[in-house]
């Protein structure tokens, strides 16, 4: 451990501006154990020269000054050897991926679904897109020749409405042929294996919508594509890729929406009937009983509840990884001294549900908490001592 970490009266603070993410990092006194200054250690907007002053006594007065991509804490009026410290980083949570794919079976066009989902796609695309790396593939299928007919963007990216917006538009013109719905075949041949290929690190989704059932470019038994879907969400689950489902219509179709939802997540998917179809391949795993993962129906006509729900599923794709960026390493051995706080409430040191080091510069929510943090409305914080922090 680096002794030049350890100054009478000085507090380092970090923070991430442009997220609302404040870490803090707390110096002692002299064998007294309390944090100096960690209650001025507030800070929002991105880059400005906005900060806190904390007494730490003694006529000693540290000030911060927001700076960039964090806070530079310097040591005012006899601090240790007169020195001026500084630390200025940035503890940043990884950023999601989400592959939007949208259904563009005729019904879609039929059913005046395609413009009001078009509109509140490209809404929620513009306004995540510095935050969320974005993808988006529309499918369809002519039989027998053209299955899946795709259309999309060519990457995966931050910034990427305009890009989304185009291939939209190139989509929004109604085929004349009879279009299919060969949704497990676009799945297991573009989606999953592009975002498996994908190497940015955070979380990977799918954010798929669809008016009705799936099928192989035919006419054949809903039971046996409706496998298919099932079975390529699950292939996806365990590669690391959770899925979102909208749906939207009702009846029957709404079973299908509640065993996606629960593939996305890795819950169990019950036991489809009629399963003695020559096509049924068995591609799902399934159990008796199925979960209760959330799937969404807003009213597909109306732009602006298709909006809301759309933000609201996005909302579930933020990353509970935080990284240190190569600037400091956490001792994992002392780990617990430090304090992880969501909306102002301090968050457990527990590996199931709580918080815990995945390796010295990655932190890391688990169960509870990455839930909790998932509807946060003030934020996340972090607060470590400096006695157990590393410089790298």
């Amino acid at each position: 451990m680096s002794s030049t970490l350890i100054f009478p009266r000085l507090s380092w603070y970090l923070a991430l501006l442009a997220t609302g993410i404040a870490v803090s990092c707390s110096g002692t006194n002299d064998g007294d154990p309390s944090p100096q200054g960690s209650g001025s250690s507030a800070v929002s907007g991105s880059g400005g020269a906005a900060g806190g002053v904390g007494s730490t006594g003694g006529g000693e007065e540290p000030i911060f000054v927001g700076s960039g991509g964090g806070l530079i804490a310097t040591s005012g009026g006899g601090g240790a050897g007169g020195a001026c410290q500084q630390l200025d980083i940035a503890f940043e949570p990884q950023t999601p991926t989400v592959m939007i794919v949208v259904d563009r079976s005729g019904s879609m066009y039929d059913s005046g679904f395609w413009v009001p989902l078009q509109t509140a796609v490209l809404n929620v695309v513009e306004s995540l897109q510095a935050k969320v790396r974005f993808g988006f593939l529309t499918f369809t299928g002519v039989a027998p020749a053209q299955c899946p007919l795709l259309t999309g963007t060519d990457v995966i990216a931050l910034n990427s409405h305009a890009d989304i917006a185009a291939a939209y538009e190139e989509a929004s013109t109604r085929p004349a042929q009879k279009l299919e719905t060969p949704t497990g075949m676009t799945f297991n041949e573009t989606v999953i294996p592009d975002l498996v290929a994908f190497g940015e690190p955070g979380p990977k989704y799918i954010l798929f919508v669809t008016d009705g059932e799936p099928d192989r470019c035919d006419d054949g038994p809903s039971v046996c594509a409706r496998d298919d879907v099932v079975g390529a969400v699950q292939s996806a689950y365990t590669q690391g890729i959770g899925t979102f489902v909208f749906g939207l219509g009702d009846g029957d179709f709404a079973e299908h929406l509640q065993d996606l939802a629960n593939a996305g997540v890795g819950q169990p998917v019950r036991r489809p009937q009629n399963t003695q179809q020559a096509c049924f391949t068995g591609a799902g795993t399934y159990a008796d009983a199925g979960g209760s993962a959330m799937y969404y129906t807003p009213d597909p006509t109306n732009a602006t509840a298709l909006e809301n729900e759309l933000n609201e599923a996005i909302s579930g794709a933020k990353s509970c990884t935080f990284d240190l960026q190569g600037s400091i390493a956490v001792d994992l051995a002392h780990a617990s001294e430090g304090q992880v706080l969501i909306d102002g409430t301090p968050v457990p040191y527990d590996a199931q549900n709580g918080w815990t080091m995945e390796s010295p510069t990655q932190l890391v929510l688990t169960g509870d908490a990455c839930a909790q943090l998932k509807s946060a409305t003030q934020g996340i914080s972090f607060d470590f001592p400096c006695e157990i922090i590393d410089p790298l």
